[in-house]
């Protein structure tokens, strides 16, 4: 049995308004990683929470100063 379209659906015209590019996908997980982190920060801290959202500790370090 199908489901019914809901309304709300995403239509394929509205598809690339949704994606975002590498660039800005590694500024967002670095940023979460410095949101937790905060300014007091460890290295192990910092290389666990790099693991956990998918960045390198360096992307994390380049975007340090934007998201502090």
């Amino acid at each position: 049995m199908m489901r019914p379209t809901s309304p709300f659906s995403l239509k394929p015209e509205y598809v690339d308004e949704m994606t975002v590019d590498a660039e800005t996908e590694t500024k967002h997980k670095a940023g979460c990683v410095w949101k937790l982190l905060g300014s007091r920060y460890t290295q192990s801290q910092l290389e666990r929470y790099c693991t956990l959202y998918g960045v390198t500790t360096e992307q994390a370090l380049q975007w340090k100063k934007y998201w502090i």
